[in-house]
């Protein structure tokens, strides 16, 4: 048979297979991690976002009904709200402990009430906290990856800067 005339056959040999499938492994190695550290970046700060627009909502709830409105920790049971430490609920009750709105907590995410009296905080009718400080978001990773949101003395909430992120602690 001529070589002129032998056609030339179409495909992937398994040595270029096995560079494409090496190059794809590598990527895998270096991507994988980083995509996680993402993720858990990215549910830090909607944990973080969640509770700063609660705070907001409270306060203004509070402004509104021209009566106290507490924020808090909680979980529901039966229909009813209430404030405990080991809930899984952002609640926010008004001062006949009826709840007004709820927002489900991360589970993988712990959250802090520092330099806070209590882990409750109640809005005066005129928007006022009863108390001032950081709530403070850690997850597995510990302190050097936390987020948080600082209430002030008018009720405004905040984002904590990194300057602030190092002198908290995630315990």
């Amino acid at each position: 048979m001529d070589s002129k005339q032998m056609t030339r056959q179409k495909g992937v040999t398994l040595i270029e297979l096995i560079i494409a499938m090496t190059i794809i492994i590598i990527t895998l190695f270096i991507g994988v991690p980083n995509l996680q550290r993402l993720v858990k970046n990215n549910e830090i700060i909607n944990q973080s976002n969640t509770i700063a627009s609660f705070l907001a909502y409270a306060r203004s709830e509070a402004t509104k009904r021209k009566s106290d409105v507490r924020l808090c920790r909680g979980k529901i049971v039966e229909d009813a709200a209430e404030c405990s430490s080991d809930g899984t609920n952002l609640l926010i009750l008004n001062n006949a402990d009826a709840l007004i709105r709820t927002a489900e907590l991360n589970t993988n995410i712990s959250f802090y009430f520092q330099n806070l009296t209590s882990s409750t905080i109640t809005f005066s009718a005129l928007g006022v906290p009863d108390d001032t400080g950081e709530i403070v978001l850690c997850d597995d990773r510990g302190s050097s990856y936390a987020k948080g949101v600082a209430l002030n003395m008018g009720g405004q909430v905040r984002s904590l800067v990194d300057s602030e992120i190092n002198n908290i602690s995630c315990s």
